[in-house]
C-alpha cells in the first residue's frame, strides 16, 4: 500500500483515506491546508496525543493525534504508530494496521469498517481492534502471573524476585498504553455525542475498556500481593538466619570461654597439674553447652531454624494428624 487508498463508505456519506505514508497526504489534492499542517506535526511524532475540537457548527468538530502502540514487551522501542484524523464526514489513517486484523482477511476488515454509519464509528472500530489485541498480551501476563506462583510455592528466590519486579514494570507500561485509548473514549464522547450515543461500536469500546482495566486492576493487585508475600518469606528468611547465628554463637560461649581460660599461658594453673583435669574440663565444657541448649529449647528458641519448607511441614503435620489404622 504505497498510495492514498480512497474508500467510499457503503452509505456513500463519508470516505475512509488510508495510507502507510504521512507525506502522501501533505502531497494529495483532497486534503487542504489545515490537513497539510496536521500532517506537518504528524510527521515526526512518535508518543501519543490526541487534539479534539468542538464548534457550535458541528460539521466542523474533529479528533486527530497519534497512538503508538507496542506489543512486543522484550523491545518497547518497537511501535505501531498510527496517526489519525475524524471528522464527520472523513477518516484518515496514516500506518500500518496489518496487526490488528488478528483473524480476519484485508477485505473482511475494510468491509466492516465501511460498512459503518460515521467516520467514528469506523475509527472506533479499529480501537476497539486494538484493545482486542491487548486482551492477548493481558493472557501472557496471567500466565507468567501463574508460573510465578508456581515457583513461590516450591522455591522463593532472588531470581524469583526479578521476576516479580519485570512483570511489575510490564505492567506499568500496558497501563500506559490503555491511557491513551481511555482518553481517545472521552475524546470522542465529548467531539460526537449525538453520533455515538446508541452506537454499538461505542457500546463495546466502552465495555473493552471497562473489562481491561479490571484485568489490569486484578493483576495489579496480585503482582503487589506476591512483591509482599516475598518481602515477608525474606523477612523471615533473615530473621531465622539471625536466630540461628544466635543461638550457635550463644552454644559456644561456654566452649569459647573456658577454652581462653585454659588456653592462658600463666605459670601458676593448678588445674595443670590435676590428673583428671583434661578430662573434667571436657565434661564441664560439654555440661554447660547441654545446659545452655537445654534453656535455649525451654524458652522456645529453637524451633524451625532456617526450615523454610513450608509445604513440607504442613504435609507432615497433616500426615501426623491422620490416624494410624490397626
Amino acid at each position: 500500500m504505497n498510495k492514498v487508498e480512497v474508500m467510499q463508505a457503503a452509505q456513500s456519506e463519508w470516505t475512509w483515506y488510508r495510507m502507510k505514508d504521512v507525506k502522501l497526504l501533505m502531497e494529495h489534492p483532497d486534503f487542504d491546508e489545515h490537513l497539510q499542517k496536521w500532517a506537518q506535526e504528524s510527521l515526526m511524532c512518535t508518543h501519543n496525543r490526541i487534539t479534539s475540537i468542538y464548534y457550535k457548527d458541528k460539521d466542523k468538530n474533529y479528533i486527530s493525534g497519534t497512538l503508538a502502540i507496542n506489543m512486543n514487551p522484550d523491545h518497547w522501542e518497537d511501535l505501531n504508530i498510527l496517526h489519525y484524523y475524524i471528522d464527520a464526514n472523513r477518516m484518515i489513517t496514516i500506518g500500518d494496521n496489518t496487526w490488528l486484523l488478528h483473524d480476519m482477511s484485508y477485505e473482511e476488515w475494510d468491509h466492516y469498517i465501511l460498512g459503518c454509519d460515521y467516520p467514528v464509528d469506523g475509527f472506533m472500530f479499529v480501537v476497539n481492534a486494538i484493545i482486542r489485541a491487548f486482551f492477548g498480551r493481558m493472557d501472557e501476563i496471567e500466565m507468567q502471573l501463574k508460573e510465578i506462583e508456581f515457583k513461590m510455592k516450591e522455591n522463593n528466590g532472588g531470581k524469583l524476585l526479578r521476576e516479580i519486579v519485570d512483570l511489575r514494570n510490564q505492567m506499568t507500561r500496558w497501563n500506559v498504553q490503555t491511557v491513551a485509548l481511555k482518553e481517545i473514549r472521552f475524546a470522542i464522547e465529548e467531539v460526537f455525542p449525538d453520533l455515538v450515543k446508541d452506537a454499538q461500536t461505542f457500546h463495546t469500546l466502552k465495555v473493552r475498556l471497562s473489562r481491561i482495566q479490571m484485568l489490569q486492576t486484578a493483576y495489579e493487585h496480585e503482582i503487589d500481593t506476591l512483591l509482599k508475600i516475598d518481602d515477608n518469606v525474606a523477612n523471615y528468611r533473615s530473621n531465622n538466619i539471625m536466630k540461628t547465628l544466635t543461638v550457635f554463637t550463644v552454644l559456644l560461649t561456654p566452649m569459647t570461654a573456658l577454652g581462653a581460660i585454659w588456653g592462658m599461658n600463666f605459670k601458676n594453673m593448678p588445674e595443670l597439674e590435676w590428673k583428671w583435669g583434661y578430662l573434667a574440663s571436657l565434661i564441664l565444657i560439654f555440661g554447660l553447652t547441654g545446659l545452655t541448649y537445654w534453656w535455649l529449647k525451654r524458652k522456645g528458641l529453637t524451633g524451625d531454624i532456617l526450615d523454610m519448607n513450608l509445604e513440607h511441614q504442613s504435609k507432615r503435620k497433616h500426615k501426623k494428624n491422620m490416624p494410624h489404622s490397626k
